[in-house]
């Protein structure tokens, strides 16, 4: 049984008619003919009564077209579905983000590309910088907004698309936090609350070296996973922080925030797929994401 067959037999049921039929699907009248009558020695039933004047369905044919047409319908939506998903316009995407990437990338980019693709469902989990490495490595997370810098890993494709400056957050009640602009060396002796090191070692390391370089050897008190947690730390008095201008730009907690005089590196997110086994589905959004985000020079 062929599926031109189907569409023929389907074709002649719905107009009653083997000559608009045939106009219909471009066919001959003797080619449906023959397609009809190979369907109906291979069913062992006959599906139409034809003379000359009318061509109607038989018992055998009612009950036929009435099963067929939705097996057929669901086919054409499958086959359509598998287009689609080949061209990369639906399919489920599993992203995972950091807050900071929650805050300042994801939602846009999300909002845009469902505009363009609205049959693409998305999966959005905020997950900790080194969980979404090893969530990409094997497989559970499709696409992750991470904190960087991080160490070579060979499996995965990185591309920096969010750049800010660091920050000093101090409590209210600091001396310090009536200034607009601090040098680092200024901050000798200071309690620290720093960002968990088995999180992003990368991001950790940075902000030590930055204090190393300015003289610097940070007292930490307690350290965190999630911005929020440290700028909340930061308001109960327990230290100071260095942290993204995004992670308390948005904050109500009541902190102080000033800029840092010192010429140092600038916070980045980057956007990391699979190097191999990506889908249609991720490799459009990456591209998509990627030329929203990466600003030309």
């Amino acid at each position: 049984m062929e599926l031109r067959q189907i569409r023929s037999f389907l074709s002649i049921a719905e107009t009653l008619s083997f000559v608009r039929s045939a106009e219909i699907i471009h066919l001959s009248q003797p080619a449906l003919s023959l397609q009809i009558k190979a369907l109906e020695e291979e069913l062992g039933v006959r599906l139409l009564e034809r003379n000359r004047r009318r061509t109607v369905l038989t018992a055998a044919g009612i009950a036929f077209h009435e099963d067929v047409a939705g097996v057929l319908e669901g086919l054409d939506q499958a086959i359509h579905r598998a287009k689609l998903a080949a061209a990369g316009r639906s399919g489920l995407l599993r992203i995972g983000f950091i807050s900071t990437a929650g805050n300042e990338i994801v939602p846009g980019i999300i909002r845009e590309f469902r505009e363009l693709h609205p049959q693409v469902e998305f999966s959005l989990r905020n997950i900790l910088t080194m969980d979404q490495i090893q969530m990409l490595n094997n497989g559970t997370i499709d696409i992750g907004f991470l904190r960087l810098p991080i160490s070579e890993h060979w499996g995965l494709e990185v591309v920096p698309v969010h750049q800010e400056r660091f920050v000093l957050v101090v409590p209210a009640s600091h001396r310090l936090a009536k200034r607009k602009r601090v040098r680092l060396s200024e901050l000798a002796n200071q309690d620290f609350v720093m960002y968990e090191r088995k999180h992003a070692p990368g991001f950790h390391d940075l902000l030590l070296g930055m204090l190393r370089d300015a003289g610097i050897v940070p007292k930490v008190c307690q350290i965190a996973g999630e911005m929020p947690t440290l700028i909340a730390l930061v308001d109960s008095g327990a230290g100071i922080a260095i942290l993204p201008a995004s992670a308390v730009r948005k904050s109500t907690t009541p902190v102080a925030v000033c800029e840092i005089a010192d010429d140092i590196p600038m916070s980045e997110i980057g956007l990391a797929v699979r190097k191999a086994s990506r889908s249609a589905i991720v490799t459009k959004f990456r591209d998509f994401a990627l030329a929203r985000l990466i600003k030309p020079r």
